[in-house]
């Protein structure tokens, strides 16, 4: 299912991000006599590259994209801004970079959404956002279904895919009024896993909240994480940053609670209408 899905090749360098139309390929032309007796097939999937070991308080090989979230106490996200974004009305496609403490480019985040969806719903559109890793390939899909912003009642939800197409997690409003919720399931389960909650007496409204703000992600009454949405003097601009409270939590459990920040990050701290 997504490997229909236009994928962006994201340049990593010290601050700067740059999207690239992927080339066409040429067809192979055969100019000697060839006799074909079968039908070609699709080959098996190439692995992946192996992304570089990481050293910390432990030295492990990352298996799969997402496995470098494994010993990071915190993420940062921040959203590039285009230069015609900023002169015109005409929203851009979001790209971000999920830098760790050490301010290093963990992932490279790029949206994809047309452009009516952008102009007529705003925050609340639809999309996918790719999340490459260093090696330039694929570590997450988020998958946002369309629920329109100022419609508050509607509840909002994202999924979370690996590469080649598993849901690994899915991120659900509750419907509150006291204070934002959200739950956190599993992919093969279903069952919730975290419970995100936002400000208290904040209410269900998608307004209500302020530019800055604190979201606890907990399980079983224990805090296993924090979510908060920040004024950066160093960088002149806002990020979302996510605090893993618990070590012990997984990659997998990382990666959940990074697709909880993005929901919050459209839902919240986007423009809207």
């Amino acid at each position: 299912m997504l490997q229909n899905d236009p994928v962006r090749t994201l340049q990593y360098d010290s601050e700067i991000r740059v999207a690239q139309q992927q080339s066409p390929t040429e067809p192979r032309v055969y100019d000697s006599h060839i006799s074909i007796t079968s039908q070609p097939r699709p080959g098996s999937e190439a692995p992946r590259i192996p992304l570089p070991t990481v050293t910390g308080s432990r030295t492990f090989m990352p298996l799969s994209g997402y496995d470098c979230l494994a010993d990071l106490p915190s993420v940062h996200i921040e959203q590039t801004f285009e230069l015609n974004e900023s002169l015109t009305a005409v929203s851009s496609e979001n790209r971000y970079v999920v830098r760790s403490p050490l301010g290093d480019a963990v992932f490279a985040a790029s949206e994809s959404s047309t452009e009516n969806n952008r102009l007529l719903w705003g925050a609340g559109r639809p999309f996918q956002m790719h999340l490459l890793d260093k090696t330039h390939q694929e570590a997450l899909v988020f998958r946002k279904k369309f629920a329109l912003g100022s419609m508050c009642c509607q509840a909002k939800s994202l999924e979370i895919w690996i590469p080649p197409g598993n849901v690994l997690g899915r991120v659900v409003q509750s419907p509150t009024f006291m204070q934002p919720e959200f739950f956190i399931e599993d992919g093969n389960t279903g069952q919730p896993v975290f419970c995100v909650e936002g400000p208290a007496n904040s209410g269900f409204c998608c307004f209500c909240l302020p530019k800055e703000c604190y979201f606890k992600v907990h399980s079983g009454g224990n805090l296993r994480a924090s979510i908060d949405h920040k004024w950066m003097a160093s960088k002149s601009q806002y990020t979302t940053n996510i605090y893993y409270s618990d070590a012990k939590l997984t990659a997998k459990e990382r990666a959940l609670i990074l697709g909880s920040a993005f929901l919050l990050e459209y839902m919240y701290f986007q423009t809207r209408f």
